[in-house]
C-alpha cells in the first residue's frame, strides 16, 4: 500500500465521527503511604510502614542527583521532571482530565509512572534486583490490584486495570486472575520471564492461560523487564536496545512455540512499547524455524497446527507507544496494520504527554505527535492503530468508547 500523502489522502482522513483513541501504554504510580496502606492488611501494617521508611529514606539521599543512565542531564531534564507535577500519577479524576486533553477515550494501566513508588514490598526498587521476598511482594501486588480495583469504577468503560500476579506460584496467580475478573480488572500484566519461573512455554501454566482466556483477560507484556546491564557509560541507551529485542521474542517465542495460543484460541498477547518495524522480520524468523524443526522433530506439529505467523497475526498485537509515522507506514505496507495499537505512555517523561505544554494553534503534545504521525493517511488505518484494534485486543465496549469520544 502507498503511503504518499496526496490531496485524497488528506480528504480521507477527515470524518465527521470523531476517532477513537485508546492508549495501549499508561502508567500509574499511587503513593505507598497515601493511596496504598489503607489496602495493606493488619498483620504487615509495621513492615508496610518499615518500607514506607527506607523508601523515603532512599528517595531523600538522592534528591537531585537522578539521573538517566548515567548520563549527565541535558537541556531538556526540567522539561522531563514536568510531568512528575500532574496528579495522575495516583488520582484518577486528575488522569482521566490529562487523558481527555489528549483526546484520549481508553486507557491500559500498567504499573510504575516515573514517580518513584514501586509496589509495596518490591525491594528491587530499593535495594537490588534479586533482593525478592516473595510472600511479602504477593501481598504487595494485592494490596495494589485492590487499589486500581477500586479506580477503575470510575468512569470504567474506559480502563483496561492490568493485575500483577505472582509468577513464581502459578496456582496463586490463577486465583488473583480469578478474584481480579470478579473485581473488575480485566488484564494482566506478564512479566519477563526470570530464572526463578517456570518459562510460559510449559505445560503448568496452562490453568492460568485458562482463566485468562475464560475471562477475556488479555496478556500485557511491557518493555523493560528483561535482564539487561545494570551500570556503566550509557546504560539507558544499551537498556533501550537490549530490552526492546528480547521483549519481541519472549514471551511470543514461548507462546507460539509452547502451543498456548492452538489450546487457547481466544487469547490475546500484546507486546508493549516495543518499538520499531520488527513485526514482518520475526515473522519471517518464527516461520523459518517452525518449517525447519517440523520436519525434524514431528510432535511440534501437534503442538502448532499452524505457522508462527498466522497465530500472531490472529492473537498478538503490538502495544506501539509514541507510533512513529515510519512504523505506521510499514505495517501498513507488510500488511500488519490490523495488529498496531498506538499508545502513549503516559505519564512518563519519553512519552507523548507533556504536562502544561501546548503548541501555539493549542493542542498537546500528544495531540501534536498525532497529528505528526498520521495525518494524510486513510482514515479506515488511522482508526485501526488509534482504537480500532485495541477494541479488539481488550475487548473494550466500542459504542461505550464511541460516546467518550464524542465528548
Amino acid at each position: 500500500m502507498s503511503t504518499t500523502t496526496t490531496e485524497h489522502d488528506r480528504a480521507d482522513t477527515q470524518q465527521s465521527t470523531p476517532f477513537i483513541v485508546v492508549s495501549a501504554d499508561t502508567h500509574i504510580g499511587p503513593r505507598l503511604t497515601e493511596e496504598l496502606r489503607p489496602y495493606c492488611p493488619q498483620s504487615h501494617l509495621e513492615e508496610f510502614d518499615e518500607f514506607a521508611e527506607a523508601l523515603r529514606q532512599k528517595h531523600e539521599k538522592a534528591k537531585g542527583q537522578l539521573g538517566f543512565g548515567g548520563m549527565t542531564r541535558g537541556a531538556d531534564w526540567q522539561v522531563s521532571r514536568r510531568n512528575l507535577e500532574t496528579e495522575g500519577h495516583f488520582d484518577m479524576h486528575a488522569r482521566l482530565r490529562d487523558l481527555n486533553a489528549d483526546g484520549v477515550a481508553g486507557q491500559i494501566i500498567f504499573h510504575d509512572s516515573q514517580n518513584g513508588n514501586p509496589l509495596p514490598f518490591d525491594r528491587s526498587t530499593i535495594f537490588t534486583r534479586d533482593d525478592i521476598d516473595f510472600e511479602r511482594l504477593k501481598i504487595g501486588q494485592h494490596i495494589y490490584n485492590q487499589w486500581l480495583a477500586d479506580q477503575v469504577t470510575i468512569e470504567p468503560e474506559r480502563h483496561i486495570g492490568l493485575t500483577y500476579v505472582p509468577a513464581w506460584d502459578i496456582d496463586a496467580a490463577v486465583k488473583e486472575v480469578e478474584w481480579a475478573a470478579e473485581a473488575g480488572l480485566k488484564g494482566v500484566n506478564l512479566p519477563y520471564p526470570r530464572p526463578w519461573m517456570r518459562s510460559y512455554n510449559h505445560p503448568e501454566w496452562d490453568p492460568f492461560f485458562s482463566a485468562c482466556e475464560a475471562n477475556g483477560m488479555a496478556l500485557c507484556h511491557h518493555g523493560g523487564g528483561a535482564p539487561t546491564a545494570t551500570g556503566g557509560p550509557a546504560m539507558m541507551s544499551i537498556v533501550k536496545l537490549e530490552v526492546a529485542n528480547m521483549s519481541r521474542i519472549s514471551p511470543l517465542s514461548h507462546l507460539i512455540f509452547g502451543g498456548v495460543f492452538e489450546r487457547h484460541p481466544n487469547l490475546h498477547l500484546v507486546l508493549t512499547e516495543s518499538v520499531g518495524p520488527w513485526w514482518m522480520h520475526v515473522m519471517k524468523e518464527l516461520d523459518s524455524v517452525y518449517i525447519h524443526d517440523v520436519a525434524e522433530y514431528p510432535e511440534l506439529g501437534e503442538l502448532m497446527k499452524k505457522l508462527p505467523s498466522e497465530y500472531a497475526a490472529e492473537q498478538v498485537f503490538v502495544g506501539a507507544s509514541f507510533l512513529a509515522r515510519f512504523e505506521a507506514e510499514d505495517a501498513m505496507e507488510n500488511g500488519y496494520a490490523q495488529n498496531v495499537i498506538w499508545g502513549s505512555d503516559y505519564p512518563h517523561f519519553e512519552g507523548t504527554f507533556q504536562y502544561g505544554i501546548t503548541s501555539e494553534e493549542g493542542d498537546t503534545a500528544t495531540r501534536s505527535a498525532m497529528r505528526f504521525t498520521f495525518a494524510g493517511l486513510p482514515k479506515k488505518e488511522i482508526g485501526m492503530f488509534l482504537g480500532g484494534n485495541a477494541v479488539r485486543a481488550y475487548r473494550f465496549d466500542e459504542a461505550a468508547l464511541q460516546k467518550v469520544a464524542n465528548r
